[in-house]
């Protein structure tokens, strides 16, 4: 059957792809190869409506066309990711029950931890059914409603808790979220931003440094220093993946020498002010965190690991069960060492580092760029969080660890699921052409001027 006009084959053809979203971008890339071939036979000398017949004729059957590429540009199905989470979470939950069985004899499971589970259950599968390339278009508006969402939270609603602000207690329902948890969200919004920035050169660097700051200045109001270190950790792994890349137009080593080079001699001169200005505590609790001074945490878990076996409890039973300050799901890695050995440690952390750098390296192998952007970052907080909390239950000197699937905090369990399911969501819509009004806008604009 003959189709002899461009409008009536991609109409038929747009109708054989179901996915409502990959339509257009499918049409308009078959428009443009038919419009290649209108220009060759153009140039051969056909008329105009001679060469749009042939075209059409060379595109094949619209039906099988659209068919065939129906198969190609369709969501996937994302069950499997989901009930890896799922697995993931009731793994926690169990172990987690068990260990507070342990050492305070009650159990895990509360009504409000149920309902946050129930509640974030929700919140995955609906974030994974969202295109994931509207969040990253409009990521500057959301960001900097992010930003003044939980300024003005911490600033009339804010509780304040030895001395921090890092609790936001809601009207409804008498809940409580933790901004510095919340502060994790501004992550995929901020990779999404620097895909915008592509190839600005190194002024993307400065604008890179700069919409760190939302995040960052949140943070330090709290104040919460060890979050604040964890999110310029993430943005800064985040810049160096783009520049990696190459979506900046600037030299590798050279952008990378400026990145790493000033943050170590950011770290330098506070490490200096520190140690010739700085209050007498300042200096205490950096040589703590350097391991230079014993700390009480520090000397209370070297006489809990001294105590552990590899398989198994040990002798640090004792120690954990008179260390009254160390209950709490922060230290739950402590815990898991001490009752079920040094080697449960190691495979349980060791599992949480794979999936982080399976996901990291799922992001990076993504077509859509800006998928890939905001994939690689979800990856990173998932990787950062995980290493803190590790260092964390060896003593280090971090306030409000948390490791994602294994610490339990309704607001955790939120910003998680908001994270895995942007990773689900890039996943199941990696085979879609995604595009909004947005970004055609800028074309059209762009086009305009340069005519």
């Amino acid at each position: 059957m003959s189709y002899g006009k461009k409008e009536e084959y991609l109409h038929i053809l747009e109708k054989q792809i179901r996915c409502r979203k990959a339509r257009s971008q499918v049409a308009e890339e078959i428009r443009g190869h038919m419009e290649e071939q209108e220009a060759f036979y153009l140039s051969e000398g056909m008329t105009r409506e001679e060469a749009e017949e042939e075209a059409v004729k060379e595109m094949g059957d619209p039906v099988e066309a659209g068919a065939a590429l129906d198969l190609v540009h369709r969501p996937r199905m994302t069950w499997g990711f989901i009930v890896l989470a799922g697995v993931l979470y009731m793994a926690g939950f169990i172990l987690l029950n068990l260990l507070q069985q342990n050492f305070t004899g009650t159990d895990f499971v509360t009504a409000a931890y149920v309902k946050w589970c129930v509640f974030g259950a929700v919140v995955l599968v609906g974030v994974c059914y969202v295109d994931y390339s509207q969040i990253g278009y409009w990521a500057k508006e959301i960001t900097a409603g992010l930003f003044i969402l939980l300024l003005l939270g911490n600033a009339f609603l804010g509780v304040q808790v030895n001395g921090s602000w890092r609790w936001i207690s809601l009207p409804v329902g008498g809940v409580a979220v933790n901004v510095c948890l919340l502060c994790f969200l501004f992550v995929p919004l901020y990779a999404a931003i620097l895909y915008s920035c592509h190839g600005q050169g190194y002024k993307a660097l400065g604008k890179g440094i700069l919409w760190m700051l939302p995040a960052l200045i949140i943070c330090l109001r709290v104040p919460s220093l060890s979050t604040a270190c964890e999110l310029f950790l993430i943005f800064l792994i985040i810049l160096s993946f783009a520049v990696w890349q190459g979506w900046f137009a600037v030299s590798r080593v050279r952008a990378l020498g400026l990145l790493w080079g000033g943050t170590a001699t950011l770290f330098g001169a506070v490490f200096l002010k520190t140690f010739l200005f700085g209050a007498a505590y300042q200096w205490q609790r950096l040589q703590v965190f350097l391991g230079q001074e014993e700390s009480y945490y520090r000397g209370v878990l070297r006489k809990i690991y001294a105590g552990c076996q590899m398989f198994g409890s040990g002798k640090g039973v004792q120690a954990v069960e008179s260390a009254g300050p160390l209950e709490g799901m922060e230290f739950g890695l402590v815990y898991i060492t001490v009752y079920f050995g040094i080697a449960a440690s190691i495979v349980i952390m060791g599992v949480l580092i794979f999936l982080a750098f399976y996901f990291m390296g799922m992001s990076a192998g993504q077509k859509n760029q800006i998928g890939s952007m905001m994939g690689f970052g979800c990856s990173a907080v998932f990787l950062v969080q995980i290493l803190f909390y590790i260092l964390g239950n060896m003593g280090f000197p971090f306030g409000g660890m948390y490791c994602p699937f294994l610490t339990n905090g309704g607001t955790g369990i939120f910003v998680t699921n908001v994270l895995l399911g942007i990773l689900i969501s890039i996943y199941r819509y990696q085979d879609v052409p995604l595009e909004t009004k947005k970004k055609r806008f800028r074309w059209e604009m762009s086009i305009k001027r340069v005519d």
